[in-house]
C-alpha cells in the first residue's frame, strides 16, 4: 500500500526528483536544508544522540552542529492540525537528557497557543532548555507582498581628469634662479611631466602613482572641479637636462562623470517560507537555493552559490 503524499512530499519531489522512503522525512530534509541556507552553518539530519543520564539513544530530525541545537520537524499538513504542547514537551524531555544547548521546533502548520506559551516559558524556566519555534512551509503569493524582489542600483563614477587640469607651480628659490640664468622667467616652456625626481637625479615617483595617491580635494559630490594645493618637499622636475625644485602645486582639476545601472535579484522562484516565532527570521527561499544543496549520508552540503531571495 502506497503512503499518502503530503504537500511537503510533493514539494520535495519537485525540488529533488524523488520521494524519501520514510514518512515525514521529506519535511525533515527540507527543514535541515532551510537552516543551512539561512545560517550557512553545519547542518545534519536523521542523527542519533546518546543521553547523558539515561544512556538512551535518541533519534533527532536535525542537528545544528555549530550551535549544538537539536531540530524537531513536524509535517501535519495531511491532518491539517497544528503542533501542540505535547510535541514540545516530548522534545524537552530529550533535551534535558542530552549534552546540547537547546532545541529548534519546525512546523509546517503553525502552533497552538499552549505550544507557544510553553516555548516562551522555556526561555525563563531554569529546569528547561530553550525551544525556539519556526514556521517552515510552502510559500504563497501572499508571502511575497511587501518584500524586496529586485535591487536596481545606479552607480555614478566621478573621476578626476588630470589631463584637462590647470596647474600653478610654486618653485624653490634655487629653481627660480636657474630659470633666470637661462632667461626662461615669464616665458612659456613645453615639457613632458610624467615623473618627479630626487635631488640626486633618481626617480622619486611616477606621475601616475602620485596622482593615484593624491586625489584632488572636493567639498561636494556635485562640484565640477577639485580645487586645492599639493605641498611638496624635495620634489624636482627635469627640464633640458637640469633639475628644478618644486615647493607645491596649485590645481583646478575637472571631474568626469559616468553612470552605470545594474540589477541584483535572487535566482529561482520562491518555494519555502522560513519564519521564526520571535520575528527575527522571515525569509523566502527559492528552488535554486535548495537545488544548490546535496542531502546525503546525514549531511547537508553546499554545492553551488546560495543567494538570499527576499528579506
Amino acid at each position: 500500500m502506497s503512503i499518502k503524499k503530503s504537500p511537503i512530499d510533493e514539494l520535495f519531489h519537485e525540488l529533488y526528483g524523488y520521494y524519501p522512503n520514510k514518512a515525514g522525512q521529506a519535511y525533515e530534509l527540507l527543514v535541515a536544508a532551510a537552516f543551512k541556507i539561512v545560517t550557512g552553518q553545519e547542518l545534519k539530519y536523521d542523527q542519533r544522540l546518546r543521553g547523558e543520564y539515561s544512556d538512551t539513544s535518541y533519534q533527532v530530525d536535525g542537528l545544528n552542529v555549530d550551535e549544538q541545537k537539536v531540530i524537531e520537524a513536524k509535517d501535519y499538513t495531511i491532518d491539517k492540525r497544528k503542533v501542540g504542547r505535547p510535541d514540545l514537551q516530548k522534545l524537552q524531555g530529550a533535551l534535558t537528557d542530552l549534552d546540547i544547548s537547546g532545541g529548534i521546533f519546525a512546523s509546517a502548520t503553525d502552533y497552538t497557543k499552549p505550544a507557544k506559551k510553553y516555548s516562551e516559558s522555556s526561555t525563563v524556566n531554569p529546569l528547561h532548555k530553550e525551544i525556539a519555534l519556526y514556521n517552515i512551509r510552502p510559500s504563497t503569493e501572499l508571502d511575497e507582498k511587501g518584500r524586496i524582489k529586485t535591487f536596481i542600483i545606479n552607480m555614478t563614477m566621478i573621476v578626476p581628469e588630470f589631463a584637462q587640469g590647470e596647474f600653478n607651480y610654486a618653485w624653490t628659490s634655487e629653481a627660480i634662479q636657474k630659470f633666470q640664468e637661462k632667461d626662461l622667467l615669464n616665458k612659456e616652456i613645453t615639457m613632458k611631466l610624467d615623473r618627479f625626481y630626487n635631488s640626486d637625479g633618481s626617480i622619486k615617483c611616477l606621475m601616475s602613482d602620485f596622482s593615484r595617491e593624491n586625489q584632488p580635494i572636493h567639498q561636494n559630490m556635485d562640484d565640477d572641479f577639485g580645487i586645492g594645493c599639493w605641498v611638496l618637499t624635495d620634489h624636482f622636475i627635469k627640464y633640458d637636462g637640469e633639475l628644478f625644485g618644486i615647493k607645491g602645486i596649485e590645481y583646478k582639476i575637472p571631474y568626469g562623470r559616468s553612470t552605470t545601472t545594474f540589477t541584483i535579484e535572487g535566482d529561482g522562484k520562491p518555494k519555502i517560507l522560513i519564519k521564526s516565532e520571535d520575528g527575527k527570521v522571515d525569509k523566502l527561499l527559492t528552488d535554486e537555493q535548495f537545488r544548490n544543496l546535496t542531502l546525503k549520508d546525514g549531511k547537508v552540503e553546499q554545492t553551488g552559490s546560495n543567494k538570499h531571495y527576499h528579506s
